[in-house]
């Protein structure tokens, strides 16, 4: 019998959530992977997908050596080179790039690594001279977050382990999305929580809640502005927090007057009735309220965030125990701070002529658009886009109207990408650079769900595969901007941990550094706004030009802002996400494709019997930009109008690297043209008008 040891380690499959996992090693190989009983994440389970961590280390589909493409765009011709050529390459074409036109026509472009590898590629950005850095920001989180800095100053976090009077969960299948958090919220309905779920699809949450309420898609500022009516009007608000806390409470009940269960029913499709039952559940502070990427993906996301912080405020929820509370943060490096992103190298007078800028988004936002950057690459305005590097997405499914992401990703005089698999996007390269998963590197890692930093420690190596640190702290030196990189990566990692006074063995020998609830942080001392209060009504956003109140904007497509197209198309799409795969990974995984093998769409009983669609059936999806095909799943709780489908599908056991990309890929369907989110430039990507039929 061989060598058993046993590595603490913490999980970073795709979800950010922090897992504690126990890597269980035979003379040094991984044999079996399970969760930390004594982790304060996830008390040791694990979900699907970390539960197949040993499945994605060694799977043969993993790139394990830097690949070189000989043959056209897509067609799967490729030469293996070393990592010297590899790299060298991509240093002399970003610079060619940047020689021939300007840094900015380098897009550096961020998808679903999350974590540290998202601030070393930005560091390499702009330590290379480029202000366009493209995240998935516009669409995923930062509207939750700024919504929360514009009215009380603080990213705040449930108190969940207080049990709250109501917990909300609002657009958020946080059973598929974060299985710590989802099992929190169960336990605390157990222990006599009410649950509210404001979702048009048929969620465990959903089914498990004591109102379930399932707007039209995309119309949940409409509903929130509503509920904001009624715990006014019913004068149901924290009376004493709202005179000693808050600005602006009789400018926000004069806004809000008009915006009545009855005039939000036909908007929502949600029945006056219910709204007010909704909003005196939400009323019943201490309350939280967890907001998803429903609210993410259309054009009121950031002020339907705005309307859920005023919600909070209203119910006295901020602040206190068993509500939304600030956390102090671990001891270690801020993911975004400026020390690991170097944003300064880039003057702020350079970051307004990113791509997107121009559509004129909050002063403080500095993403490149990604919609726009794929138009800037088609048409060169407002200036060309010549090469890219890709780290860690499939933007062919992740990107909306996929035809005119690959069109433009096709057009580049140079694409490099990095990531696990050859994917359709990494099909379409120069440059395939292989990444090493989270086995097999040390790092530390940022729970999502709780201020918490473990140590991620290596315990594999597959093939050539290197860290995104390791190849861009090395492509940093080769770029001849050194003096901004390390000599190696433990060096960065030492960085990362030195707010703790800890080097990293230490860090990682020493267990989860965790943050504390700072309950009453801001009751006696006064917010960290610009009033010291709770706003309300934000002036700030008011002297920058934007709506200081929420205002509900009807988004793009849909049976109300274009009935013409909803004569053709008379059904609305939607989607939501899947447990065990996360946007575009995890289908190359047996354990997972047996879990979940066929892309499925959701519909109701009545509307598929109408079509001639029975359960199984493969059903075609279209919209104005194309038409795709999922297999039937048939529901009575989904409202006969709506449409659920699944996003993130491609077929990587099909032969070709393209991999039947198209085929039942989401985003074929959704649209990458303005109107765009005032704040933040976010392209609308669910709501729009679809049709169907039984596919032949």
């Amino acid at each position: 019998m061989g060598t058993r040891t046993v590595v603490r380690t913490t999980c970073q499959l795709w979800c950010g959530a922090g897992c504690g996992m126990l890597v269980h090693l035979e003379d040094g190989v991984p044999v079996r992977v399970e969760g930390d009983p004594g982790h304060p994440v996830n008390h040791g389970a694990l979900c699907s997908n970390g539960a197949a961590a040993l499945e994605y280390l060694q799977s043969p589909l993993r790139l394990q050596y830097p690949l070189k493409r000989v043959g056209p765009r897509g067609a799967g011709e490729w030469e293996r080179v070393t990592w010297d050529e590899a790299l060298d390459t991509v240093a002399a074409r970003l610079s060619e790039t940047r020689d021939r036109y300007s840094a900015d026509s380098v897009a550096f472009m961020q998808g679903c690594a999350k974590g540290y590898g998202d601030s070393w590629l930005s560091r390499l950005a702009n330590a290379f001279g480029s202000a366009n850095i493209a995240s998935m920001s516009s669409i995923c989180f930062h509207a939750r977050l700024r919504g929360m800095l514009a009215t009380y100053g603080f990213f705040s976090r449930p108190d969940i382990d207080n049990s709250p009077r109501t917990i909300v969960a609002w657009g958020a299948n946080l059973t598929a999305t974060s299985a710590p958090e989802g099992k929190t919220i169960l336990a605390a309905k157990d222990r006599g929580s009410s649950l509210v779920v404001v979702d048009p699809a048929p969620t465990p949450l959903a089914r498990a809640a004591d109102l379930w309420v399932k707007p039209r898609p995309s119309s949940d500022l409409a509903l929130a502005l509503a509920a904001i009516n009624v715990i006014v009007s019913e004068s149901l608000y924290d009376r004493d927090f709202v005179a000693s806390h808050t600005v602006g409470f009789d400018r926000l009940a004069a806004h809000v007057a008009p915006f009545t269960p009855e005039w939000a029913a036909p908007i929502t499709w949600v029945p006056a009735e219910q709204i007010v039952a909704a909003a005196r559940l939400m009323a019943q502070g201490p309350a939280v309220i967890y907001s998803g990427n429903g609210q993410d993906n259309n054009i009121n996301n950031y002020q339907f965030n705005r309307a859920a912080s005023i919600l909070r405020a209203l119910s006295g929820s901020l602040d206190v125990p068993g509500g939304e509370i600030a956390w102090t943060s671990p001891a270690v490096e801020p993911g975004g701070s400026a020390l690991l992103h170097l944003r300064d190298l880039v003057p702020l007078e350079r970051r307004y002529s990113r791509v997107g800028a121009e559509e004129g988004l909050l002063p403080d936002y500095f993403s490149a658009l990604p919609q726009k950057l794929v138009k800037a690459m088609l048409t060169g305005d407002p200036y060309p886009v010549r090469a890219a590097y890709i780290q860690g997405g499939s933007f062919l499914h992740t990107y909306s109207n996929a035809l005119e992401v690959k069109a433009a990703l096709e057009s580049l005089d140079f694409l490099a990408v990095s990531d696990y698999f050859m994917t359709p996007t990494a099909a379409l390269a120069d440059i395939v650079l292989p990444v090493s998963m989270f086995l097999e590197m040390d790092n530390v890692a940022n729970a999502e769900c709780a201020p918490l930093a473990g140590a991620v420690r290596k315990v594999a190596q597959v093939g050539e595969c290197r860290s995104d640190l390791d190849m861009i702290n090395d492509l940093g030196h080769r770029l001849g901007l050194g003096e901004h990189f390390w000599s190696s990566e433990r060096e960065a990692l030492d960085l990362l941990v030195a707010p703790s006074g800890l080097t990293f063995e230490e860090f990682g020998a020493a267990g989860p550094l965790t943050g504390t609830r700072d309950y009453g942080a801001f009751l006696d001392s006064g917010f960290p706004t610009d009033s010291g209060k709770v706003e309300l009504y934000s002036q700030r956003l008011a002297d920058w030009g934007y709506d200081p109140l929420p205002v509900y904007h009807e988004p793009p497509e849909s049976p109300l802002s274009d009935p013409e197209a909803a004569e053709e198309f008379p059904l609305v799409l939607t989607n939501s996400k899947i447990p065990g795969y996360v946007h575009s990974g995890g289908r190359q995984i047996p354990s997972l494709r047996r879990i979940h093998p066929d892309p499925l769409v959701t519909l109701n009983r009545d509307t598929a019997q109408a079509a001639g669609i029975a359960a199984g059936d493969w059903v075609d999806i279209s919209t104005r930009r194309g038409t795709i095909r999922q297999r039937a799943v048939l529901s009575a709780d989904v409202d006969p109008r709506v449409v659920i489908a699944e996003h993130g599908w491609y077929f990587p056991e099909e032969p070709g690297d393209l991999a039947g990309w198209d085929r039942a890929n989401l985003n074929i369907l959704t649209r990458n043209d303005p109107p765009y989110g005032r704040e933040l430039g976010t392209a609308t990507l669910r709501g729009m008008v679809c049709r169907i039929a039984k596919a032949d």
